[in-house]
C-alpha cells in the first residue's frame, strides 16, 4: 500500500543541522590535551599531570556546559555523543542537563529544594542540623574548603542519592546512567586499556583536581539577595581562567544569554559591562586573585537563607 502525504499539512523541509566550527576545534583541542598527558602519563611528574590532567577534565566539564546549550550544533543528539566520553567518571550528561536547565529558571536561584545547583539551606532547616554539619556548612562556603574538601562530599552523597532512588524503586534516571556507562567505559578503555594508569591514580590526579577547577567556577556564581538579578555575579577573567571556563565567569552575561555561543562572550561582555553591573546590584569580584585574597579562609557568606 502507498500512503498518501495528506494535501492540508505540507512536509516541511528539515533545517540542516548548525555547527560552529570553533567549538568543534575547542572538542578536538581539549581532547587532544587529554590524550597527551594520558599517554605520556608514566613520564610525565605527578604534579605536571594533576595540574594539567585536572584542567582538561575542568575544560571538558565547560564544554558540556556548552552542549547543555546546544553547541557545537543545533542538535541535541549530535552535541551530547560530542561530549559522551565522562572524563570525570561521576556525572551523567542527561542528568547535568536536567538540573542545569532547571536552575536556569532565574525566579529560582539559589533556592534550596528548588534549584538543584544551589549551596544554601533553608534557616529552619539549618536549625535542625547537628553541630558538626553546620561546621561542615561554614567550611564549604570558604574556598578552600569548596577545593580541597567538598569534592569528597559531593561526589559520594550524590551517589548515594542516585543509588537510593534505584532501591526505591524509582528508575526515571537509568537511561541517563546506562548513557553514563558507555561515556565512562570510553574514558577507561583508553585510560586504563591503552594508558595503563590504575583506576585510583585517574581519581586522584584527574578526576579530584578536575572537580576542584570547576568548583572554583561555581564559588562565586551565584549569592544570597532578595532580588533574583543580584543573585548572579561578574567575574572578570578573560585569561588562562576565562578560556578554561569559557567565559561563564561571566556569569550575569550568561545569565541573561544562556544560548550565546562561549567565544561571542568577551566582546559582548565589554558592550554591556555596565548595565549587567547595574543589573546585579553590583556583584562584582575583579579575578580570581581578589576570590582567593578574600575567601580562601572566610566564608563568602552564611550558608543559609534568612
Amino acid at each position: 500500500m502507498i500512503s498518501r502525504l495528506n494535501p492540508e499539512r505540507p512536509v516541511r523541509p528539515e533545517r540542516p543541522v548548525r555547527i560552529e566550527w570553533q567549538t568543534v576545534l575547542l572538542g578536538v583541542l581539549i581532547y587532544g590535551l587529554f590524550g597527551l598527558v594520558t599517554w605520556y602519563y608514566h613520564s610525565l611528574p605527578g604534579w605536571f599531570v594533576f595540574a594539567v590532567g585536572g584542567f582538561a577534565v575542568a575544560w571538558h566539564g565547560s564544554l558540556r556546559h556548552e552542549a547543555v546549550h546546544l553547541h557545537p550544533t543545533s542538535s541535541a543528539n549530535i552535541n551530547e555523543l560530542f561530549v559522551l566520553p565522562s572524563l570525570d567518571l561521576y556525572l551523567p550528561f542527561r542528568l547535568y542537563l536536567q538540573s542545569h536547565t532547571q536552575h536556569h529558571i532565574n525566579e529560582n536561584l539559589t533556592y534550596p529544594e528548588i534549584d538543584p545547583e544551589s549551596y544554601y539551606l533553608f534557616h529552619h532547616n539549618w536549625d535542625t542540623l547537628p553541630r558538626w554539619r553546620q561546621r561542615g556548612y561554614w567550611t564549604f562556603h570558604t574556598l578552600a574548603g569548596r577545593l580541597f574538601l567538598y569534592p569528597f562530599w559531593m561526589i559520594p552523597c550524590f551517589l548515594k542519592d542516585e543509588v537510593q532512588r534505584f532501591v526505591c524503586g524509582d528508575l526515571s534516571n537509568l537511561e541517563a546512567w546506562i548513557w553514563h556507562f558507555f561515556g565512562v567505559v570510553l574514558t577507561l578503555s583508553w585510560v586504563s586499556g591503552v594508558c595503563g594508569i590504575p583506576f585510583w591514580e585517574y581519581l586522584l590526579l584527574f578526576v579530584y583536581p578536575g572537580t576542584s577547577f570547576t568548583l572554583l567556577r561555581s564559588f562565586a556564581e551565584h549569592r544570597s539577595h532578595p532580588d533574583f538579578e543580584g543573585r548572579t555575579a561578574v567575574l572578570e577573567a578573560e585569561s588562562l581562567f576565562g578560556i578554561l571556563y569559557l567565559y561563564n565567569n561571566y556569569h550575569t552575561l550568561h545569565h541573561n544569554a544562556p544560548d550565546m555561543a562561549w567565544y561571542k562572550l568577551p566582546a559582548l561582555f565589554r558592550e554591556k559591562r555596565e548595565d549587567l553591573l547595574k543589573q546585579n546590584h553590583g556583584y562584582l569580584i575583579r579575578g580570581y586573585r581578589e576570590l582567593f585574597r578574600k575567601y580562601l579562609f572566610n566564608p563568602k557568606e552564611i550558608p543559609f537563607l534568612v
